[in-house]
């Protein structure tokens, strides 16, 4: 309770937070300095309106109005604990939370899906990779981990990680019965059930020592809720590491500055850049693909988030959309050919949000990465 308190009153209200939110300068409605009054309502323990706790939760945890701070006031610890002491006093803020809720603890994932995760993953990988079948040779000790969204939502993108990797030799197993990490239950502010999930989870990874995650949003939670958090890599910091090496012995190209294949634009996945600094990998791999990239006017560390996380696809998927919107409309004005990001969230939003951009290309960056990998490595395998 101090530490909140101390971190309540080092805000100077000098709005430089407002700048970096996607919500508030969408709304403008929602920002930081009216979430950091509501909080201290809460600390002083008084009763808010449906207004005030629905506020708290309007926020994409995209970490913006942090990284802009100039009291470097931890903002995210500080709505994290606000959600969860308005659930305990109140419950979920909706439905949907709910059943989101009950489908993880009950079925493993967020959308109730009773089907295999690994549906449709081709046959030949399984038999190589997956852990706990008896046709398996897999023995390694870096763990592959989807996530909810590439499991049952981006299957393609899923499909296109595995050979990615397969490809590049990397060794790695994967599970028969992966589970959500939790994040989406975190978001609900029921801590206590997003608990259950991590230890769950805690179980299946004890045998690995690398967890390699696909997701941008499973690998911020687990890098900062789960014990041990240095097992945790992204998938695209190997990519990287290996596509170099690769170049390094020949077996890639190094671009040549002469040419160019595509100009794009890149969204960085805000669960990335601004708690962890992984902005170069992805532009390196761009590079050796021989793109140029039309960078946002907003990027890297500064750039701003597509809408769709910190649970606001559940709460105010039209605003998610919105805001996804801004970002396509940008990428389609700076005069690039497609917009390519590499998160989930990212590309399922945008997606959605492209109908309202006649229909602008929105790629993955991952099936880019194949596509060039396919043109040198496939000889070789």
């Amino acid at each position: 309770m101090n530490k909140m308190n101390k971190f309540q009153y080092e805000c100077i209200k000098c709005r430089a937070c407002e700048k970096a939110c996607s919500i508030f300068l969408t709304t403008e409605k929602y920002s930081p300095i009216e979430k950091l009054d509501i909080i201290e309502l809460l600390l002083k323990d008084e009763n808010l309106t449906k207004k005030q706790e629905h506020a708290i939760f309007y926020c994409n945890k995209c970490e913006g109005c942090q990284e802009a701070c100039p009291q470097e006031i931890p903002l995210i610890e500080l709505y994290d604990w606000a959600r969860h002491e308005i659930y305990k006093k109140v419950g979920f803020q909706s439905q949907k939370q709910a059943i989101l809720t009950k489908n993880i603890l009950n079925e493993g994932n967020p959308f109730g899906n009773k089907k295999s995760r690994l549906k449709g993953v081709p046959s030949e990988i399984l038999r190589k990779r997956i852990v706990g079948s008896s046709q398996s040779s897999s023995r390694s000790k870096v763990l592959l981990h989807f996530g909810c969204m590439l499991s049952y939502r981006l299957q393609k993108m899923r499909d296109d990680v595995l050979r990615i990797l397969d490809l590049l030799g990397v060794d790695f197993s994967i599970l028969k019965d992966e589970h959500c990490c939790g994040y989406f239950i975190f978001n609900t502010g029921d801590h206590e059930s997003a608990k259950v999930a991590i230890e769950k989870n805690l179980l299946q990874f004890e045998e690995f020592n690398t967890i390699i995650c696909a997701c941008a949003g499973c690998y911020i939670f687990f890098k900062k809720q789960y014990p041990d958090s240095d097992k945790f890599k992204h998938i695209i910091e190997i990519i990287d590491q290996k596509v170099r090496e690769f170049q390094c012995e020949g077996t890639l190209p190094v671009k040549d500055d002469k040419e160019i294949n595509k100009t794009i634009s890149f969204h960085d996945s805000c669960h990335l850049t601004r708690p962890f600094g992984i902005t170069k990998a992805p532009r390196n791999i761009l590079t050796a693909l021989k793109y140029k990239i039309n960078e946002f006017p907003h990027s890297g560390k500064e750039g701003l988030c597509c809408g769709a996380d910190g649970g606001m696809r559940i709460l105010n998927p039209e605003l998610a959309i919105q805001i996804g919107t801004e970002r396509v409309k940008e990428a389609k004005d700076s005069g690039s050919s497609m917009l390519l990001t590499l998160c989930p969230f990212c590309i399922y939003n945008f997606q959605e949000a492209n109908f309202e951009v006649s229909k602008f290309k929105i790629g993955s960056l991952y099936r880019e990465i194949l596509s060039y990998l396919k043109k040198y490595l496939d000889s070789i395998e």
